[in-house]
């Protein structure tokens, strides 16, 4: 589990220390889908330019938790996020065996033993797991503006960047055709598109709540994106105290069903169906 991060960024990385990556060590979670052995998480971090003192800081937070991923060739800024993944992509293939690589941001949590099992139940040699969109239309202006997406009028379907899960025959993939690679400005279009002419086992989940604003709270999610530190140590708390992720469920926004059946630009229609998480 690669969880993007940043130098300045300990507090988060502490708590979720203390949280969601901390679950397996609770007797509530069957010990046959967590534990070392099953999985491991490591913050992903860009480090060319800092400090002396931020490198030292970072190396002796690295010997007390051994969880960093550092990036010695990457200025980690907003603008660099699509690089930062495709490195932190090609550093976990080459220090790591693994079957599958999940990506997933710092405002996250992950109900780590719920995506375990089910990962068992839909395991693929190249599975592209997470909430899939195929409809959405490149930015022209502001922060997430696309300027270099000349492919078609649409983005390739691609997993939202809140978590996503990718099987290692596709990380190797990226891993070994690095730099053939265009770089998007948006690091999830970027994904999608590496992939987009492989064979790939894509899979939409809507217990990935993964876009850029949370759904809500639903005791099916998965992964759920968008939550503060605070949110984090909320969730946390309920999950050990009553076995469910959310105090009480609620549906801030629509959900929906990947349309299979019509062209990509019409997959994804928001229904208030309660029943889709």
């Amino acid at each position: 589990m690669v969880i993007m991060s940043s130098a300045s960024d300990d507090h988060k990385r502490n708590v979720i220390r203390n949280t969601w990556t901390f679950l397996s060590q609770q007797k509530k979670i069957p010990e046959s889908f967590l534990g070392p052995k099953i999985f491991r998480h490591f913050f992903s971090i860009g480090v060319e330019n800092l400090s002396e003192n931020m490198l030292n800081s970072l190396e002796g937070e690295h010997r007390a938790f051994g969880d960093l991923l550092l990036l010695p060739n990457l200025v980690d800024t907003y603008s660099n996020l699509t690089r930062k993944t495709l490195l932190s992509i090609e550093s976990i293939y080459r220090l790591y065996d693994f079957s599958f690589m999940l990506k997933v941001d710092s405002d996250s949590f992950v109900r780590v033993g719920a995506l375990v099992k089910a990962l068992k139940d839909i395991a693929h040699p190249r599975l592209y797991w997470g909430f899939l969109d195929g409809r959405a239309k490149p930015r022209r202006k502001g922060q997430w503006a696309e300027r270099d997406w000349l492919l078609c009028d649409h983005y390739l379907p691609y997993q939202l960047g809140g978590g996503y899960v990718l099987a290692f025959k596709l990380v190797e993939f990226i891993a070994k055709n690095k730099e053939l690679l265009k770089l998007y400005k948006n690091e999830d279009v970027s994904v999608g598109a590496w992939l987009a002419g492989l064979d790939l086992r894509y899979v939409h989940d809507p217990r990935f709540d993964t876009e850029f604003k949370s759904r809500g709270c639903n005791n099916e999610f998965i992964i759920t994106h968008k939550q503060s530190p605070d949110a984090l140590q909320d969730l946390y708390q309920s999950l050990v105290n009553s076995g469910k992720l959310c105090q009480s469920e609620y549906r801030s926004r629509g959900s929906y069903v990947y349309d299979w059946s019509v062209p990509p630009s019409l997959c994804c229609i928001r229904r208030n169906d309660t029943s889709v998480p």
